[in-house]
């Protein structure tokens, strides 16, 4: 095993770094997550419904989504082939 013996300055010039790394990488992580799946207030509020119909949704199965304790999230794509399934083409006269 070897050691390394760094200045003061050095050391919290890499801890510092190490810190900005990690912020953006916990950024690109929450990007992500926000790009692939949206958050239950959002779904109610993109479906003009009721949070009390979007539960109505959720407990009757109607649209898949994800629990973790109390927050849900539904992913985009299955969000928006619920919509899909509730298409109505308009008719020509």
């Amino acid at each position: 095993m070897s050691i390394t013996v760094l200045e003061n300055e050095n050391f919290e010039k890499i801890t510092s770094d190490l810190n900005e790394i990690k912020e953006s990488v916990q950024r690109l992580i929450e990007k992500d997550l926000a790009s692939t799946y949206i958050d239950s207030k959002r779904v109610a509020e993109i479906l003009g419904v009721s949070p009390k119909t979007w539960q109505t949704y959720r407990d009757r199965g109607q649209i898949s989504f994800i629990q973790f304790n109390s927050k849900i999230w539904v992913k985009r794509e299955d969000l928006e082939a619920f919509m899909n399934r509730h298409y109505i083409k308009a008719t020509a006269f």
